[in-house]
């Protein structure tokens, strides 16, 4: 089932629940055939989205990447709230997400245009949810895991900052620098996830764990137990890179985005001790690769656009300026401060 703007919707699908009025009175019952008129009353009464059935696509994507992102968001506003009020989990509603979500992580170079096209579309809570989900959904892709491994990894991305909701908002939106025990209460977040999900039926161990221990750093620097060594838990590894990378790359209350090239480069260096080897490498070879062809900003205040990525030094690309390409793997002194499109 999925939720999208009335805007998109096209004569024929059949809706996916019940449309009530303001009254409460039934205006269309679920498994309804959508017609122009529907459509047309949808409109008058200002109605502006509405649960449809999935259909099996067929020759292609049956919804844009924009709709299945908003339904996601949907989806995660809506557990987290449950959740922050005492309900219990959608188990069902999450995993449908995943399945959306597993589906669009199909072409790799517009995934990353397009999540930052949304970065700025709701609360960095939602977002990074999402986001991670689908880094993780790729990355699982990258290092050819089996389906069951990926869509496990996508739903512990989905579910792994839900401790959160039960954090303060005043110390989770606080601008400046924490206090030491405004710290410690946000790292409490591993813990309350962890005692949410594994406490959930249908929800797996392994995306527990995942909720947990995605902080955990190999030299024993991280939260919440200081875990040293390299976990087993493959969705951990996964979800601890997908985390550090679309954090670094978003604007948080107390720190702007930084370039996918940094976040690359913050993870190769975290791969010697800190984060597991076998998955940052993967993602350090590859996620350079899809920014050829985009414009950047330079550190010299010029924009170019990357038309060659160095495979020995993936985040050192060459530039071309106007008729002047400038190659960051011999020049140091410049950087890629942001992409642009």
């Amino acid at each position: 089932m999925l939720k999208i703007k009335v805007s998109s919707l096209k004569p024929g699908v059949r809706l996916g629940k019940d449309i009530f009025t303001f009254n409460g009175q039934l205006l269309l019952p679920k498994g309804t055939i959508i017609l122009e008129e529907h459509l047309d009353n949808f409109h008058q009464r200002g109605l502006t989205e509405v649960f449809i059935m999935e259909a099996t696509p067929q020759g292609g994507r049956q919804q844009s990447f924009e709709d299945v992102y908003s339904n996601s968001l949907n989806v995660v506003r809506s557990f987290m709230l449950e959740a922050k009020l005492g309900k219990p989990l959608d188990v069902n509603e999450i995993s449908d997400t995943t399945e959306l979500l597993l589906e669009q992580v199909f072409d790799e170079t517009d995934l990353f245009r397009q999540m930052r096209l949304m970065k700025e579309k709701d609360d960095y809570l939602f977002t990074h949810s999402v986001n991670v989900a689908l880094l993780s959904i790729l990355l699982g892709r990258w290092m050819k895991c089996s389906r069951d491994t990926i869509r496990e990894c996508g739903e512990a991305g989905l579910l792994h900052d839900i401790g959160k909701v039960f954090i303060d908002d005043a110390i989770l939106n606080k601008p400046g620098k924490l206090s030491d025990e405004e710290y410690n209460e946000i790292k409490k977040h591993t813990v309350l996830g962890y005692n949410l999900l594994a406490n959930t039926e249908a929800i797996s161990d392994n995306i527990a764990r995942a909720a947990l221990s995605h902080h955990e750093r190999a030299d024993g620097s991280g939260y919440p137990m200081g875990t040293k060594g390299y976990s087993d838990n493959l969705c951990i590894a996964v979800v601890a890179v997908a985390d550090v990378y679309d954090a670094v790359t978003s604007n948080r209350v107390y720190s702007s985005k930084r370039s996918p090239y940094t976040a690359a480069e913050i993870l190769w260096e975290e791969s010697f001790g800190k984060l597991d080897p076998r998955v940052t490498k993967v993602f350090y070879d590859k996620v350079a690769n899809f920014y050829v062809g985009n414009e950047v900003l330079l550190s010299n205040n010029q924009r170019g656009v990357v038309v060659y990525v160095n495979p020995s030094q993936p985040t050192r690309p060459m530039v071309m300026v106007g008729n002047t390409f400038f190659n960051l793997a011999e020049d140091r002194s410049i950087n890629i401060l942001e992409v642009i499109d």
